[in-house]
């Protein structure tokens, strides 16, 4: 059984509240508490990822993402198989909020 803290159970936890939090972003808008809620609890998990596998991951600048805001992608040294589908990435973070979830030394070694 695999573990709850292994990386594959939190990049499955990341993906799981990515998506809902979309949903909810949809569903009952950006600004909703529920919605905020989940996008906290992404961004946590995503900061556990890194903090505490760091062989595992680290964050690049998404180059690709034109519109709005910079955005981290938490990307992964190997992939990893998360329900058949082979990842190579824990998801964004905005800068921002990485900003407020890590120290400005933390954040400069983990981007590459």
């Amino acid at each position: 059984m695999e573990s709850f803290n292994s990386v594959e159970a939190i990049i499955t936890r990341i993906i799981a509240l990515n998506h809902a939090w979309k949903v909810s972003r949809e569903t009952l808008g950006a600004k909703n508490d529920i919605t905020e809620a989940m996008r906290r609890q992404k961004s946590s998990w995503q900061a556990s990822l890194l903090r505490f596998h760091e062989n595992a991951a680290y964050l690049k600048v998404d180059n690709d993402n034109t519109d709005g805001e910079v955005l981290l992608s938490v990307r992964l040294h190997s992939p990893v198989n998360i329900n058949g589908v082979l990842r190579l990435d824990a998801e964004h973070i905005p800068l921002r909020i990485a900003k407020e979830l890590f120290s400005s030394y933390e954040l400069e070694s983990l981007i590459r």
